[in-house]
């Protein structure tokens, strides 16, 4: 329903209707809480103790940077960021084509393909059987991979243990 009112603007009118599904519940005055000052405070406490927290550990951990960049001597392994870790590792085992090309594109036909094989109607996970299992065997490979890429691998690609020291020499 459109309206025009005195000064020829048009004005649109809201027709009161009712919900498909259930009756319409109007908000009651202990259901509202405003986002200042509950919220924001709130917030404002988690981001202090989270800063409080790195703070602390950054003063008690000494973390050093090397030396500065040199374009013309590559490090000892040349890891890649911690993000593709898993990615360097699985390049590490297998053929590139394998590992760069089918494996991610494995990955992303099945999560497209997920929902068509766990039909089940309900959301809840404790009903999505083969959603979460599928789901949680990547997460589990995918972090061990990351960790073991990361953390355990030394000069020439070779297993050495974290707490094992080695400076990244050729």
């Amino acid at each position: 329903m459109v309206d025009t009112n005195a000064e020829g603007r048009r004005v649109l009118g809201v027709v009161p209707g009712k919900p498909v599904a259930g009756d319409r519940k109007e908000p009651e005055d202990q259901d509202l809480v405003m986002v200042w000052p509950h919220l924001l405070i709130r917030h404002a406490v988690a981001a202090m103790a989270v800063l409080l927290l790195v703070l602390v550990i950054s003063i008690l951990f000494d973390a050093p940077l090397r030396s500065v960049a040199n374009p013309a001597l590559t490090p000892n392994p040349e890891k890649a960021p911690w993000y593709f870790a898993a990615l360097q590792e699985l390049l590490s085992h297998f053929h590139p084509l394998v590992a760069g090309v089918l494996v991610p594109t494995g990955i992303i036909v099945g999560l497209i393909l997920l929902p068509y094989i766990d039909t089940s109607p309900y959301l809840e996970p404790k009903h999505r059987k083969i959603a979460v299992a599928t789901f949680t065997a990547f997460m589990v490979v995918w972090i061990v991979l990351t960790i073991v890429g990361f953390a355990f691998r030394g000069p020439n690609w070779a297993w050495v243990w974290p707490w094992n020291e080695w400076h990244g020499e050729l």
